[in-house]
């Protein structure tokens, strides 16, 4: 096997996920602490790793930090906010030259661990300036969510589909409360977090499980686990709290109308139907051999591309497309049309093979990426879930046809959303 999974705790209660690999020439070095999404903090949590990441007591000042990142042979520490189902996760990523590949050899990636922990654990005091800049950033990343109109759409539908659930909210926050933080709330919200945000670290490179673990408790010796620990609750699917499907119309002067239908299937990774659900979704629109892509896109000129994702810690799938304005409606229609002949039996053995085939061979690839494999590993402990990347596409080659039928049945619309072009 040229890599192995291996799920630990370190002394101090830090959950640990190690990959053990020789196929990348990089170290892979995650952090991260899991806050329920619907804290009325989320924006000073969302601001908290831009902040840590600038300066900490054993180097103090953004040159400081640069400078030790630059004798680590170019290692990197990013900040990073993520929303996984509802629950926000903040953190950093670092990622450095694998220390089969480094002159400097072994205590590479131990350095790499201990200015990580630094950041994270000995905090520079918060000053306003620093507070000030940082925010004003976190508050263009905000407005920036808007210039990609595509993945936009999908986020305004799931804030109409999802209103009134922690799902709808923006895991960077709201500028309005990020513009008005002070030195004193973040400070405030640094120990809240560290008081009851559970901490779990992801290891992938060519060093043995116990070791990199010795490591990294070494590195986090200063960490206390929290006094409060909450953990975020994935609640079962809710119902939607609207009859029939909702629908939504906004206009922006874009070239391009953007068509997102939203539908909820109460599957989620929790579910013996996952599986299913994940081929059901390659089949439908995850992929260029999917319905969606081959027969509204390729067969009917209907939209310039047709795609569906699904959130596995959520239960609910988007379908997204480009569409000229006047086709919107012949384009809804095709859409729920293949999603109805799906339901009803209409993929043939060729279709449920081919879209097995291509999920597992996309789910393989993430061994080559590192910081794929991060992701995958921090979004199954965030969840309580111990399956691995293996297992999982292990389920996936075991999924029949009739699995599939069933997942499909368990879709219903819920929301359709067109952001139309305006005055274009």
């Amino acid at each position: 096997m040229m890599h192995q999974t291996k799920r630990m705790k370190l002394r101090n209660g830090i959950g640990l996920t190690c990959v053990t690999t020789n196929q990348s020439k990089t170290s892979c070095l995650s952090a991260m602490l899991a806050l329920p999404l619907g804290e009325k903090e989320r924006s000073l949590s969302a601001l908290l790793p831009f902040v840590l990441r600038g300066s900490c007591r054993d180097y103090p000042g953004q040159q400081a930090v640069a400078a030790r990142l630059d004798e680590l042979y170019g290692a990197r520490v990013e900040p990073v906010v993520r929303k996984r189902g509802e629950a926000q996760l903040i953190g950093f990523v670092a990622d450095v030259i694998d220390e089969r590949y480094a002159m400097q050899g072994e205590g590479l990636f131990a350095d790499t661990a201990k200015l990580l922990a630094s950041l994270l654990l000995h905090p520079a005091a918060f000053t306003k300036e620093v507070v000030d800049r940082e925010a004003s950033q976190l508050c263009a990343r905000i407005a920036a969510q808007a210039d990609d109109k595509t993945t936009w759409a999908i986020r305004r539908m799931y804030q109409h589909m999802c209103e009134g659930e922690a799902y709808s909210l923006s895991e960077l926050g709201e500028s309005e409360e990020v513009k008005r933080i002070t030195p004193e709330q973040l400070t405030a919200q640094y120990h809240h977090v560290m008081r009851t945000a559970p901490l779990e670290l992801f290891y992938c490179g060519s060093l043995e499980p116990e070791q990199a673990a010795c490591q990294l408790e070494q590195a986090m010796e200063a960490y206390t686990a929290p006094t409060e620990p909450v953990r975020p609750v994935f609640d079962a699917p809710r119902a939607p709290l609207h009859e029939g499907i909702r629908e939504v119309i906004e206009e922006e002067p874009v070239v391009q109308g953007k068509l997102t239908i939203g539908l909820r299937s109460g599957i989620t990774v929790f579910d013996d139907a996952y599986p299913a659900m994940v081929v059901f979704n390659a089949s439908f629109g995850g992929n260029t051999a999917s319905r969606l892509f081959r027969t509204v896109r390729e067969q009917m000129s209907l939209c310039y591309y047709a795609t569906s994702m699904t959130e596995k810690t959520k239960g609910v799938i988007a379908v997204a497309s480009g569409i000229e304005n006047d086709s919107e409606p012949q384009a809804r229609a095709e859409i729920l049309h293949q999603l109805e002949e799906i339901q009803q039996g209409g993929l043939t053995s060729e279709e449920v093979e081919s879209a097995k085939r291509t999920v597992m061979a996309s789910l393989r690839t993430m061994f080559d990426s590192p910081l794929q494999l991060e992701n995958f590993y921090q979004t199954q402990a965030v969840a309580g879930l111990t399956e691995t990347l293996d297992e999982l596409i292990e389920r996936i080659g075991q999924v029949s046809m009739a699995d599939v039928t069933a997942a499909a049945q368990k879709a219903v619309p819920d929301t359709v959303y067109f952001l139309k072009g305006a005055g274009v």
